[in-house]
């Protein structure tokens, strides 16, 4: 990889996606790059991995992806339901 695209091993700030509607109203999000902040504070690096077809991406905080991520995470489970009764010591 050429220095161009070299991040020396930092997370990226920003997450970028193309973003389509769905029938429900939620939206599908798909990454399609990222974004490293300049440590100067006064620009950014974006390097994407693939471009959206209408050419409009949304950049979102890094710290919203892992929310998210976690989020979608627990929806997909299922409710635990707690049948076992409580242990009061060791089996004998």
């Amino acid at each position: 990889m050429s220095d161009e695209h070299s991040n020396t091993g930092r997370k990226p700030d920003q997450i970028a996606y193309s973003v389509k509607e769905s029938p429900d109203g939620k939206g599908y999000w798909n990454r399609v790059g990222a974004v490293w902040n300049h440590k100067d504070g006064h620009g950014a690096k974006l390097i994407l991995d693939s471009m959206p077809v209408d050419g409009r991406i949304t950049l979102r905080d890094q710290r919203d992806q892992r929310m998210q991520d976690y989020q979608d995470e627990r929806e997909a489970r299922e409710p635990v339901k707690n049948t076992r009764s409580r242990d009061y010591g060791r089996e004998r």
